[in-house]
């Protein structure tokens, strides 16, 4: 019974023991069934058991507790630095996201110019070689694209971005 009210409460065994009167090997021996809890211990257990389950311990007949403590509010302080950790970076990743959307303008030009190239119907000087120019051509614009800043690594950012912006939302309620 006292290790679930030392769960409940999150106290250690020497906290419970300090409670108690008691060192933490007393705790852990009562606890483990190994002996009984020492005498003199019964009122301090009563009156923490009684008070989980909001009773005050009283000989004449146990009466409610007064209400709980309320919780401290938060601290403004780190909420606010990490507020503005978000809005910065949410900033420069949107600065980075139009940089990408730049860089792959390029590439999405190749690919969309490739077949008008590729459907020349007249004969070329150097078949072998357009081919081969084509074929790098598009390789580059493919690879840049899927790697570097094509939809994948714009998809990526804009989450990351999105993310940073429901973070700072939350945190602007929590500060309001």
């Amino acid at each position: 019974m006292a290790d679930e009210i030392r769960e409940k409460l999150g106290l250690s065994q020497d906290m419970l023991g300090n409670w108690l009167g008691i060192s933490r090997n007393s705790v852990a021996l009562a606890e483990g069934l190994h002996r009984a809890w020492p005498l003199g211990t019964a009122v301090q257990l009563i009156r923490l058991t009684l008070a989980t389950i909001g009773l005050v311990y009283d000989p004449a007949g146990n009466r409610p507790a007064p209400p709980p403590l309320p919780a401290p509010p938060p601290d403004h302080e780190p909420l606010q630095a990490r507020l503005t950790y978000c809005q910065h970076h949410a900033s420069r990743l949107r600065y980075e996201l139009a940089d990408l959307r730049l860089k792959a303008a390029p590439y999405e030009a190749r690919l969309a110019a490739l077949p008008a190239l590729r459907a020349f119907p007249e004969p070329v000087k150097n078949p072998a070689h357009e081919e081969n120019w084509l074929a790098l051509l598009e390789t580059e614009a493919e690879t840049a694209l899927l790697y570097d800043c094509g939809a994948g690594p714009q998809k990526l950012l804009e989450a990351r971005i999105a993310g940073l912006e429901r973070e700072a939302e939350v945190l602007r309620d929590a500060l309001e």
